[in-house]
């Protein structure tokens, strides 16, 4: 029996892995595999660096155990339709947490923060730039649906920044305040809307068990991303690379893992927690990856899949995302951006293998001096 699974492991995912890689609609792809390959080699050094003792086995098992523990218990207040939660024991007979994810697994840049800061401490004071933001953004897009504001784009907006300092008093404490003057929730208006379609200023279920939980929780990673949420929004449009940015994010949280953690979580909020057509913004401060015009979509997707990839999920996330983004959605640049994320992130654990073999060797050298004297 053992003998007929493994001779089906070696078959099924190769072919897997070849069919799921194979695009045959033309999307021009602007990273090209030299400039990813070296983009590879600097994070897998950076980590190396911080983590000179770690596996990769060790980044996996322990990142996800973080998952698990502390991300896990207050995801389901925001139902995300993409996934659900499979009970451990199921879990432990699939080999997976959830179908076609775990809702956790959105959530996956979180424990990459935790993993390198678990109290998330900021190195200098910072105010909660991007709540403020998302909970503007959300605020004025139901002003518009509700016909009380006229069309907008705040990334064209020159007061901006103005409007962020000046709404930062509305998320203080942690707090995401979604109610009027009569205590109504703040949401579009008409008759002919489908509930789940209704556009609302709170993120998640209120009426879930978690949900103060959820936003406590979810205004706590958004503080701590503020510094760099706010060099981002100085910087021109497209101006800055993938490799600048995880740059900037290492600078200002001195941990790789972190780093690579803060910015999904901004990307996402950028393009998941507002309007992208009028209220997202740093999104567009990226230079472009793949050719399309769901510019947020494509950020956040590429940093967000980046994480699985590392962590060494790449192969049932391309499946997934072969399965949704190609077969179903037909959405060829979500999928382009999903490999060329993904390959970024073998391209990391490639190196990440290398050194550890290199300090292995290194290991059983000194061992066998430290015999010989």
């Amino acid at each position: 029996m053992y003998l007929k699974k493994s001779i089906l492991k070696k078959i099924v995912i190769p072919t897997l892995v070849v069919l799921t890689a194979v695009s045959t609609q033309a999307t021009e792809v602007y990273l090209h595999t030299d400039r990813m390959d070296a983009f590879a080699k600097t994070i897998a050094n950076s980590i190396r660096e911080a983590y000179p003792d770690k596996t990769r086995r060790d980044f996996k098992k322990e990142i996800m155990n973080i998952l698990r523990k502390d991300i896990n218990p207050w995801v389901d207040a925001y139902p995300i339709p993409a996934g659900i939660s499979l009970p451990r024991y199921l879990e432990r007979i699939t080999g997976m947490p959830g179908f076609p994810m775990d809702r956790s697994e959105y959530y996956l840049q979180n424990a990459f923060i935790l993993y390198g800061n678990p109290k998330l401490e900021l190195k200098e004071h910072s105010e909660n730039y991007f709540a403020s933001y998302i909970h503007l953004a959300r605020k004025r897009h139901v002003d518009y649906l509700n016909g009380e504001t006229p069309k907008f784009q705040l990334r064209n907006e020159v007061d901006l920044r103005q409007q962020i300092e000046e709404n930062l008093p509305t998320v203080a404490n942690f707090t995401f305040p979604f109610l009027d003057e009569e205590q109504n929730p703040i949401v579009q208006k008409g008759e002919n809307i489908k509930e789940e379609n209704r556009y609302k200023l709170a993120i998640g279920d209120p009426n879930h068990k978690m949900f103060n939980r959820f936003t406590y929780e979810s205004q706590r990673y958004n503080h701590f991303s503020s510094p760099l949420f706010m060099w981002l929004l100085e910087q021109e449009n497209f101006s800055v690379s993938p490799e600048r940015l995880f740059e900037k994010s290492l600078e200002i949280y001195g941990d790789p893992i972190v780093a690579l953690g803060v910015i999904p979580w901004i990307m996402s909020g950028d393009a998941l927690t507002v309007n992208r057509g009028n209220s997202s913004v740093v999104s567009y401060k990226v230079e472009r990856l793949v050719e399309g015009n769901d510019v947020p979509g494509l950020q956040y997707h590429f940093w967000g899949y980046l994480t699985q990839g590392i962590i060494g999920n790449r192969i049932r996330v391309q499946t997934l995302a072969f399965l949704y983004e190609k077969l179903y959605q037909k959405d060829i640049p979500d999928w382009k951006v999903d490999l060329l994320s993904l390959n970024l992130g073998k391209s990391v654990r490639k190196y990440l293998k290398q050194t550890e073999k290199r300090d292995m060797k290194l290991e059983v050298f000194r061992e066998r001096l430290r015999s010989s004297l």
